[in-house]
């Protein structure tokens, strides 16, 4: 198979070709041979047909076949920008369209190569200026008469050259609206309208639509509305792995236009065209094309099976992919959670790029980075952060195309480094205040205020950036102002999400007011998401105020749009019957997020209309959303978890054992199981064994017990769990932890809960009992109970028990559990029973303790009575809500009802 990493004498290439760099300054030519060796030429992240390695080394054939033209030739040679201008300049009487067409396209590979060499020369604080670079060539005159020249060609130009000349223009950054864009579309329009479509190319059509969708605005799409029939025409012509792709350009960047029958067509056509066929490099890149289509938002999961089948497809390869493409690639894994084969595949195939990472650190390898750090181990994460500490954030600015991946990078590693945090925020207000107003428009900055929300909850909302805050909310103050954000619901909702969610002294503590009235005024048009994005807004904003006690207000303010929400949602679940699973679950967060102001009707709509989903319907990555909104809402559906399991056990084999630890801990909060859940335990205590080395501490103890809970621990995980080498781990997890007030304490009470299931559970395994002295320091520090429940239950068993030597209060079992009231029958001559060495426990009960679905013991709480039992109590529960029941108010009602409880024979 060709390699796409294929490395041809790039010492000669160099030395002939780019001994300079685009602007005449000296290439540092170990670097160029060492960088090229193994990156793609990928420019950026939008789509343009031909940026892979190989087919760099001669652009004339890619928009001039078969031409014989000798100053096209020449300029194809060209190694500098200022060589293109003086060819253009010396031979300006005989230029022609293919000499034109030639110079666009080597000035879009010339700045490709300076954003992978010179842009890391940038990033070092090298000595490459922006006066010298790139960042400057729409005002260098040279260029602009470049642009001239186009104007007064292009109506020459073939059907090949307007698409690439096209697709130039707006990678190297001209204005898709300035006149010479918008004579070559309208021409290239006119020419594609024209044609039969058997003799159009897909990459024209492909080409087409990136640089016309980049308008962002309604002229693009009427311009691309013509265009849209020829595209469907084509996809039923689809014949080769070329076929596919373009077109998979096309459709994705035109979500608008797509429905369901349209994308049955194309899953057939691929199924049809890519399942089942000799692997090839062609077929690689058409499969990551394909697979980014149907992995965007709407359509994530309308076709699990075949994105698992088309994942699969590159067992074996990924070796060979290029690395852009491995970048998207691990990008659909990691939104998939699926499948385990092809993750461990990338994941040890990546890995290797960290070694580079120290001397070789760029765009390319930062966007790998962001891809592989959430499944790196603590001490990978470690390394990556001494590498940014080091490279980009403390000692060096970075440039524009190293803030999103920077931001996957430092959010996914959830550092405790401040300094990390606030140069990486601090780096991104600098940029966005010395930059052009471009930067500003405000896609571009709810882009970055999305980030901003994200990272924050990902720390908990433990960080705060105020500068960045202050000048935001500025910034988009303005656009509220002059922009068009203001009547546009998706846009105007996430401004009032950020604008809300991060009061401080200067900007002030309450929602303004004209705000609030207009999302009540404007509510009816919000879709899922829109309610989905003020909804975490609200919660956001509630835990930010949560210490300011005299808001009667922002109290209000919240009341009244967490219930317009909750009436808007339930519009919507009216309205549309056929909303997707993941709209669903965005209802069910949104729902969770309101958590102070709760609707029962619309929470119930929510769950009845999952029944409309089997568990085809499901995957990993929707089970995993689900099982976070059950947990946050705390509520146990047999039913609909028995479809989650369906899915599980079906498709076990492709599981991450992160996925399969959620629906365990969800198993064990709830204390129950199901007849799915006992065929499912089997796969999943294999698959937790199979990735014990690879979880995070936390995550590996959760799992382990549940499945201690379930008697469904093996040795093997027991052996690790218990180990030096995992101690270790979780010491090293602790140190480098984002949250050192809580996670530590969190860790460590659950490996004491974890120690004392094995010890009681499993005595055959021998574990030894070692946390005795850390339970007498929680013992010390436990307060005697306060609330009326327990001084009432004290109050009537001190009026039963009347020799207090037989009743204990506050007392702690052997291995630490708290016992709420130990009585001792054996002693007391008033109890006339034949066991006399009986020790009964009474223990209370409290909402938190029971499940809201049937009033139930949690896992918890049934866990502790079978330890408790195991130690030889007899325990008796009092459930508050029966303590205080009506029928309690009478008369000695409570004193019957403990007598019947103590003295219940068995």
């Amino acid at each position: 198979m060709k390699t796409r990493h294929k490395t041809i004498n790039y010492n000669a290439f160099c030395t002939k070709l780019y001994q300079t760099n685009p602007l005449k300054l000296v290439f540092p030519l170990h670097q160029f041979h060492r960088k090229y060796c193994f990156h793609s030429f990928r420019g950026d992240e939008t789509d343009s047909d031909t940026e892979d390695i190989e087919q760099k080394r001669d652009i004339k054939n890619i928009i001039l076949l078969d031409n014989n033209d000798t100053l096209a030739i020449k300029i194809s040679e060209c190694k500098s920008l200022q060589d293109i201008f003086d060819i253009l300049r010396n031979n300006n009487n005989q230029l022609n369209w293919k000499n034109i067409s030639m110079a666009i396209a080597m000035v879009r590979e010339l700045q490709i190569i300076y954003y992978r060499v010179c842009m890391f020369e940038k990033n070092l604080n090298s000595y490459i200026t922006p006066e010298d670079s790139f960042e400057n060539i729409l005002t260098n005159n040279d260029f602009l008469n470049l642009l001239n020249l186009m104007e007064e060609h292009y109506e020459f130009m073939n059907i090949q050259c307007l698409s690439y000349s096209l697709l130039c223009l707006h990678k190297i950054g001209v204005d898709i609206n300035c006149t010479v864009s918008n004579k070559l579309s309208y021409r290239l329009q006119k020419i594609l309208m024209t044609t039969p479509v058997e003799e159009i190319e897909p990459c024209i059509l492909s080409r087409f639509t990136v640089s016309i969708v980049s308008h962002r605005d309604l002229l693009g799409l009427y311009i691309l509305k013509d265009i849209w029939p020829i595209v469907l025409k084509k996809l039923n012509l689809c014949e080769t792995y070329e076929d596919i792709k373009h077109i998979s350009i096309c459709l994705y960047n035109l979500p608008w236009f797509l429905n369901k029958s349209i994308m049955d067509n194309f899953v057939t056509i691929v199924e049809h065209t890519l399942l089942n066929k000799p692997q090839h490099d062609d077929k690689i890149k058409c499969i990551v094309k394909v697979l980014r289509l149907i992995n965007s938002p709407y359509w994530i999961n309308q076709n699990i099976d075949l994105t698992r089948s088309l994942l699969l497809n590159l067992q074996g390869v990924i070796k060979h992919i290029a690395l852009y493409d491995m970048i998207q690639l691990q990008m659909i894994i990691v939104k998939q959670s699926e499948p385990y084969q092809l993750f461990e595949e990338i994941h040890n195939e990546t890995s290797k790029w960290l070694s580079k990472a120290d001397v070789d650190t760029d765009i390319t390898v930062l966007r790998l980075l962001s891809c592989i750090v959430p499944s790196s181990s603590a001490s990978r994460r470690k390394h990556i952060e001494s590498l940014l500490r080091k490279q980009f954030l403390l000692n060096n600015s970075f440039s524009q195309l190293c803030i999103g991946p920077l931001f996957n990078i430092i959010r996914n590693l959830k550092t405790s480094d401040l300094h990390i945090c606030n140069a990486y925020w601090s780096s991104v207000l600098d940029w966005l205040i010395s930059g052009k107003p471009l930067i500003r428009e405000h896609h571009k900055l709810l882009r970055i205020c999305n980030r901003y929300m994200n990272f924050n909850n990902n720390m908990s909302g433990t960080y705060r950036h105020y500068k960045f805050e202050n000048q935001m909310i500025n910034w988009l103050n303005e656009e509220l102002e002059q922009g068009v954000s203001a009547i546009i619901p998706s846009k105007f909702s996430k401004i009032f999400s950020f604008f809300i969610s991060y009061p401080n002294e200067n900007i002030g503590y309450e929602m303004p007011e004209v705000m609030v009235k207009k999302v009540l005024d404007t509510v009816g048009q919000y879709s899922v998401y829109d309610c989905y994005i003020i909804s975490r807004g609200l919660n956001t904003a509630f835990i930010n105020r949560k210490n300011k006690t005299s808001l009667p207000m922002f109290l209000d303010q919240y009341v009244r749009l967490c219930t317009a929400l909750n009436k808007r949602c339930l519009e919507i679940l009216n309205q549309e019957p056929n909303l997707s699973i993941d709209q669903i679950n965005s209802l069910y967060r949104g729902y969770n997020h309101r958590y102070n102001v709760k609707e029962p009707e619309l929470f119930y709509k929510i769950l009845d209309r999952y029944k409309n989903f089997t568990s085809e319907h499901f995957s990993s990555r929707t089970i995993r959303e689900l099982t976070y909104n059950l947990v946050t809402s705390d509520w146990y559906d047999a039913e609909l978890l028995d479809k989650c399991l369906k899915y599980l056990i079906k498709n076990h084999k492709y599981l991450l054992a992160e996925n399969v630890e959620k629906i365990l801990t969800v198993f064990f909060l709830y204390g129950v199981n199901s007849e799915k859940f006992i065929e499912f335990l089997p796969y999943a205590t294999e698959i937790i064994n199979r990735d014990k080395f690879k979880m995070s501490g936390l995550n590996f103890m959760r799992a382990s017990l549940a499945l201690c809970y379930f008697y469904s621990l093996p040795t093997s995980i027991k052996d690790y769990l218990f180990s030096v080498e995992f101690l270790e781990k979780l010491d090293d997890e602790l140190n480098n932890c984002y949250a050192k007030a809580t996670y530590p304490l969190k860790v460590r009470q659950l490996l004491m809960i974890l120690n004392r299931a094995v010890c009681i559970d499993y005595p055959e395994f021998d574990v030894p009992w070692f946390h005795t002295k850390y339970c007498e320091e929680i013992q010390s520090l436990v307060p005697k109970h306060t609330g009326s429940f327990y001084l009432d239950v004290e109050k009537r068993v001190g009026q039963l028990i009347k020799n207090k030597g037989y009743l204990k209060a506050n007392s702690f079992s052997p291995y630490g559990y708290k016992l709420d009231f130990e009585i001792i029958l054996n002693k007391s001559k008033q109890f006339k029973r034949e066991n006399k060495n009986e020790k009964l426990v009474l223990l209370l009960l409290n909402e938190k303790d029971l499940r809201k679905t049937d009033n139930e013991m949690r896992g918890l709480s049934k866990l502790k009575q079978r330890h408790l039992e195991i130690l030889g109590y007899r325990v008796v529960w009092i459930k508050k809500s029966i303590w205080n029941s009506m029928f309690m108010t009478e008369p000695e009602a409570k004193l019957s009802y403990l007598k019947s409880l103590i003295w219940k024979r068995p």
